[in-house]
């Protein structure tokens, strides 16, 4: 399973869901949308349109997105198939 977070440096729930991604030992790559046109235009093709915005993958595949920090659907979603790695890019 692959985690991407995308998020923006003045976002206040951005940095809650890291926070929470990180106490649960959850892997993920963090990518802030303002870093990058690049960055920004995958984050919009995606669906995005408010941070944090998660995609999950599995086999290459998104199978969910989660827009903005929902702890409940998180931890559904990720808690025990988690490992404790954590990138920023």
């Amino acid at each position: 399973m692959e985690i991407i977070v995308y998020s923006s440096a003045n976002c206040g729930f951005c940095k809650k869901q890291r926070e929470f991604l990180e106490k649960h030992e959850i892997a993920f790559t963090e990518k802030d949308i303002h870093q990058s046109k690049d960055i920004f235009d995958e984050f919009q093709a995606l669906g995005g349109y408010g941070t944090p915005f998660t995609i999950i993958r599995e086999n290459g595949h998104i199978s969910k997105k989660v827009m903005g920090f929902n702890r409940h659907q998180l931890l559904e979603e990720l808690v025990q198939n988690a490992t404790s790695e954590h990138t920023v890019s």
